[in-house]
């Protein structure tokens, strides 16, 4: 029959493995976290460099055609910074999600390795009790050279 210790080994070793996942989701969802903040600050500088170049462009004088042109493409820039705060904000909770999903695991896991360890220890004590018990048996039954 096996050891409680080896049972828990196997618990253990499982809660490690999703412990690993956790922490790969987790460092995932930081990186997407990141590089939408990136890619924000990428439309923000790109959006203000266009703009200054639009009053630049108007300060000159244009056409109509060329005003609604840039005119629409602003447009499209300002669309892409909304479709991007919309995508930080998803990718932020997504990351307070991951994050309690880690600290759920990670809790488990200390939990499992600590009660693996109090077994551990509870079968070395029971097995150094029982030899004892065998060693004071045999110091019983032998008999001493005088008889």
């Amino acid at each position: 029959m096996n050891k409680r210790s080896k049972r828990l080994q196997i618990v253990l070793d499982l809660a490690e493995k999703k412990k690993q996942q956790a922490d790969q989701f987790l460092a995932a969802s930081r990186q997407r976290v990141e590089q939408d903040k990136k890619t924000m600050l990428q439309l923000e500088q790109y959006m203000s460099e266009y703009h200054a170049n639009y009053l630049g462009v108007n300060a000159e004088g244009c056409s109509g055609a060329q005003l609604h042109a840039q005119q629409a493409f602003m447009q499209k820039i300002q669309d892409a910074q909304n479709t991007q705060k919309q995508a930080m904000e998803q990718n932020r909770k997504e990351l307070e999600v991951v994050e309690q999903h880690w600290k759920e695991t990670y809790a488990r896991l200390q939990g499992i390795s600590k009660l693996t360890d109090k077994v551990r220890k509870q079968e070395l004590q029971e097995q150094e009790k029982a030899l004892q018990k065998q060693i004071d048996e045999r110091s019983q039954n032998t008999r001493p050279a005088f008889i």
